[in-house]
C-alpha cells in the first residue's frame, strides 16, 4: 500500500469550506485509487489544520506525519505564514528554512516530498486584509495577495533548491484566470475576481468544491508525470 499525507492548513483541511467528500485530499484520493491495481492500493491522509503556519506545523511533525509512516507528503504553506499577527507571522526567510527542515524530516522517514505553492487571494473579497492595521501591513508587498506571491516563490526556489517536486497551484489557479479572460468572462483576470467559482467569495481565500478539484488534478499531473507512486 502507499500512503500519501496531505499536510498543511485550512485549504488541505477543506472543512467546513467545503464537504469532506470534496476536498482535494478525497478527490485525488478517488483518482488515484481508479489508476492503480488493488494489490498496490492508494491511501491519501488528511492532516491539515485550520489557521496554521509552517512553524506551527513543524511542531506537530512528529505526532502528525511520523507516526503515519508516508511515502509521500504532499506540504501546502505559506497562507497563513503572510498573517500580520506577530504570533503568527513567519518571514519569508523563517519559512524557507521551515519547508527544508520539513523536506529533510520527511526524507528521515523514508518518505518523498511534494512541495505545494499556495492559492490566490482574491483582494476584494478578503475582508480581513482590508482591516486598517493588517493594510498597512501588507503595503510593504502592494496587497495580500502580493505577499502571497513572495511566499509562492519562496516554495518554488525551495523546490528547486532541493530538486523535490513542485506542484505550483498559484500557477494554475492564474492560468484559469487567464483561460476565463480569454473566454470572455471577464475582462482583466489580473484582479482574480474572475476566480469566484473557485475561491469562496465570501472570503478570496478557502477554495470551492471546484477549487479543490482544480488543486487535485495538479497535484495528480505531478504524481502520474514524475511516477512517484512507483
Amino acid at each position: 500500500m502507499k500512503k500519501i499525507v496531505c499536510f498543511g492548513d485550512s485549504v488541505t483541511l477543506g472543512i467546513p469550506y467545503v464537504h469532506e467528500h470534496d476536498t482535494f485530499v478525497r478527490v485525488l484520493e478517488r483518482r488515484l485509487i481508479e489508476r492503480v491495481t488493488q494489490e498496490e492500493r492508494v491511501v491519501c491522509v488528511n492532516e491539515g489544520i485550520g489557521g496554521e503556519t509552517s512553524a506551527e506545523g513543524l511542531a506537530r511533525f512528529e505526532k502528525s506525519i511520523t507516526r503515519r509512516e508516508p511515502n509521500l507528503v504532499c506540504l501546502e504553506f505559506g497562507l497563513n505564514d503572510i498573517r500580520y499577527e506577530p504570533d503568527k507571522h513567519v518571514t519569508p526567510e523563517q519559512f524557507a528554512r521551515n519547508l527544508h527542515t520539513l523536506y529533510e524530516k520527511c526524507n528521515e522517514l523514508g518518505a518523498q516530498v511534494i512541495f505545494m505553492t499556495p492559492n490566490p487571494i482574491i483582494n476584494t473579497f478578503h475582508v480581513y486584509s482590508q482591516m486598517p492595521i493588517a493594510e498597512e501591513f501588507y503595503k510593504k508587498w502592494g496587497n495580500c495577495n502580493d505577499a502571497v506571491i513572495e511566499y509562492a516563490q519562496v516554495i518554488r526556489d525551495t523546490a528547486q533548491s532541493l530538486s523535490a517536486p513542485l506542484c505550483d497551484i498559484y500557477a494554475a489557479f492564474e492560468a484559469k484566470a487567464i483561460e476565463i479572460e480569454f473566454q470572455g468572462g471577464c475582462f482583466d483576470w489580473r484582479d482574480l475576481t474572475c476566480l469566484a467559482s473557485y475561491l469562496r467569495v465570501d472570503d478570496g481565500v478557502h477554495p470551492t468544491a471546484l477549487g479543490h478539484e482544480l488543486i487535485a488534478r495538479e497535484l495528480y499531473r505531478v504524481i502520474v508525470t514524475e511516477d512517484l507512486l512507483k
